[in-house]
Order: C-alpha cells, then sequence, then structure tokens
C-alpha cells in the first residue's frame, strides 16, 4: 500500500491549473479574478469533510497538525496558502446547513456537495480525481473569470499539458468543479446522482504532493537484496503511481516490468464470463510492479493469486503492509 506506507501522507498543494494557467508553485491571492477565488474558497470550504481541519502546531516551530482526511487538509492549506480562511466560511455555512452530501467513495473517487440558495436556486460543488471530473465537465472558468466551453479536445490539451506532467512529477491530480440549477426550474431528482453530478463547470486542478518517508529507498533496497520483490498498489493514478515507484526504488529505468492499472490488470486476468482464472495471473503476477487506480478487490485478488499461484518451484510467500484497513 502508498499512501502512507511508502509516503508521508502529509499532504500539500504545490502546483495549480487556475484561469487558464499552470502555476509551478501556489499563485499570489492578487493573480486569480476575484470571482475564481470565491468558487475556489466555498468549494473547497463546504466540501471536505467539516471534521477535515487544520490546528495549529502542537510545539513551537512544529507544523500545523493535519486532522482528518489528509488530501482534504491539502485543499485547506491551499485556501491558506492563498490567505483565506475556510472556518470563516464554515462558521458562515454549518454543516446542517449543506443540502445534500454526496460523500467520497473509491469507485466514484468523488465528492460533492449541493448548497441551497435563498432565491430557491442550488449550486453543487464537486472535487475528485480530476480525470473523472474532468469528463464530467462541459465549461471551464477562463482567464478573465468567465465560463466557457470545454470541449472534449480541451479537455485531452489539459491532460496532455496539465495532468500528465503533474503526475510524472509523482502529483495527485484534483480537480475542483461546481454546477448551477436556477430557481423555477423542476426540482432535481437529487437521488440520481449521476445526472447531478454533471454538466460541471471546471474551476482548478490542483497537484498535491506527498512525499516519499526518507528511510522508505534504503528498506526497498534491503528487501531486494533479501530476495524479496517488492509490489505497490495504490489507488492513484498509474503516472503518479509510477513516479513515485520511481523514487522509492520499486521500478529501475531500464528493467522488464508491468504497471497496470486495475481495470487492464482484471480484463487481463479474467475469461469470456468474466471469471478469475489463475493462469492469466501467472502471466501478470510475475513482472507486475505497480498496479494502481486499484480497488480494496483488486489487492486481494492480486495477494491471492501469487499465493495460490505454482509457476515456480517454491510457493510463494506474501507480506502485505500498509496503514489502513483495505
Amino acid at each position: 500500500d502508498k499512501t502512507g506506507t511508502l509516503t508521508m501522507n502529509r499532504m500539500t498543494v504545490v502546483q495549480a491549473y487556475i484561469n487558464e494557467k499552470h502555476y509551478k508553485k501556489v499563485p499570489e491571492p492578487e493573480a486569480i479574478p476575484p470571482n475564481i477565488l470565491s468558487y475556489l474558497v466555498t468549494g473547497i470550504s463546504v466540501n471536505c469533510a467539516y471534521t477535515s481541519k487544520i490546528l495549529p502546531p502542537e510545539k513551537e516551530g512544529g507544523l500545523p497538525r493535519h486532522v482528518g482526511n489528509k488530501t482534504e487538509c491539502a485543499l485547506l492549506g491551499f485556501l491558506l496558502d492563498l490567505k483565506r480562511d475556510y472556518q470563516d466560511v464554515r462558521n458562515e455555512i454549518p454543516e446542517e446547513a449543506l443540502y445534500k452530501v454526496y460523500t467520497f467513495n473509491s469507485v466514484r473517487k468523488s465528492m460533492s456537495t449541493v448548497l441551497k440558495n435563498s432565491d430557491g436556486s442550488y449550486r453543487i460543488f464537486s472535487k475528485g480525481a480530476s480525470e473523472i471530473i474532468l469528463k464530467k465537465c462541459f465549461k471551464i472558468l477562463s482567464a478573465n473569470g468567465e465560463a466557457k466551453v470545454f470541449r472534449p479536445r480541451d479537455r485531452d490539451d489539459i491532460v496532455k499539458t496539465v495532468i500528465e506532467p503533474m503526475a510524472s512529477e509523482g502529483l495527485r491530480t484534483i480537480c475542483l468543479a461546481f454546477r448551477d440549477f436556477p430557481a423555477g426550474e423542476p426540482e432535481p431528482e437529487w437521488d440520481n446522482e449521476n445526472d447531478i453530478v454533471t454538466g460541471l463547470t471546471c474551476i482548478a486542478v490542483v497537484g498535491i504532493e506527498d512525499p516519499v518517508r526518507p528511510e522508505v529507498p534504503d528498506a526497498i533496497k534491503k528487501c531486494q537484496r533479501a530476495g524479496i520483490t517488492v509490489r505497490m498498489v495504490t489507488g492513484d493514478n498509474i503516472n503518479t503511481a509510477r513516479a513515485i515507484a520511481t523514487k522509492c526504488g520499486i521500478l529501475h529505468p531500464g528493467e522488464d516490468f508491468l504497471c497496470l492499472e486495475g481495470k487492464d490488470f482484471n480484463r487481463r486476468i479474467r475469461n469470456e464470463k468474466g471469471e478469475i482464472e489463475q493462469e492469466r495471473i501467472d502471466k501478470i503476477w510475475p513482472k507486475l510492479r505497480v498496479l494502481a487506480r486499484s480497488s480494496p478487490t483488486d489487492k486481494h485478488t492480486l495477494v491471492k493469486g501469487i499465493i495460490d499461484s505454482t509457476v515456480s518451484e517454491q510457493r510463494q510467500v506474501v507480506a502485505v503492509t500498509g496503514d489502513g484497513a483495505n
């Protein structure tokens, strides 16, 4: 497991794509059009769990304490870097005033929160894995702060010029977006999340760094010298995963190895009926070093597949390490 095991699980926004500019460090708030800044501040403040917060350091000179979801803490810290306070927004819009919340889950890889305005209109804020949220965006906030049409080719441009370069530096990318439901229209069907979380307007894409723990590359080298193959399994996108696996020493340039996403892994190990076949797993696991965008079930499938394998003379002993229960 990667986050918190190979990495420090102390996340920070270090890059951002806002108002059609790719900032390689957090921009000055004056550089962002006021209305975009306003969407950013409200969207992050209300569409992160209210249990996620940043507290003062425990001792003088220490780092602020990240409480709750670490990715959300990175976003809240981003607002503080922009000299804005998320707590002011939460005081104004307490948790009980939120109209509806679609909580995060590992399949959708997104979270959304609906606010009801005094005129009867609604606004929904969404955040999640950038490639997933961007597919649901039909508009984007442009350099002058106005929303403009966002076509599939514009999306491909952002993926190539912003998301892939961020990911290749080992950054996790999150897209922030919103949608308005005007007053006077028929009440949306709130239970149908797919119909609600679509037709979005992109506010920003941020790149979040989660540094590799300093002791990890050495520990991995020791394992490899002892004849242990180290594999990384993560929910992150494949470019981010590959970059971090290289920093850790799990991947060595020039070696013959496999990096797969969960979807591709499942396609390769199942027959036409969708059943897992051991001989299909046996074709993959010996060279597999990174499994990205994977679910907890994929982790279990891989571990069981290696344990049950009879490819080599000796049965494989598998140890799984992680900081969570999945």
